[in-house]
């Protein structure tokens, strides 16, 4: 698994882990020139997506686990 990635992963899972998520094992996968990555909330089932290689229109970390809080811890 590239360093990006493994770097990108860690950034999600933090910012999830802050907002009250309980993260699922990451998977990963190569895709084109780059590696997704994805997992979700095991309590509420957010999700958050990982591009290494984002297009000009996409973002590399994004998805309700890393947007809102969660929901089952309210």
């Amino acid at each position: 698994m590239p360093s990006k990635l493994r770097r990108l992963i860690k950034e999600a899972r933090e910012t999830a882990i802050w907002r009250g998520h309980e993260m699922e094992h990451f998977t990963h996968f190569r895709k084109g020139v780059g590696w997704n990555a994805f997992s979700h909330c095991l309590k509420c089932n957010a999700w958050v997506q990982i591009e290494t290689n984002p297009l000009p229109n996409s973002i590399d970390i994004g998805g309700s686990a890393v947007a809102i809080n969660c929901e089952q811890d309210q």
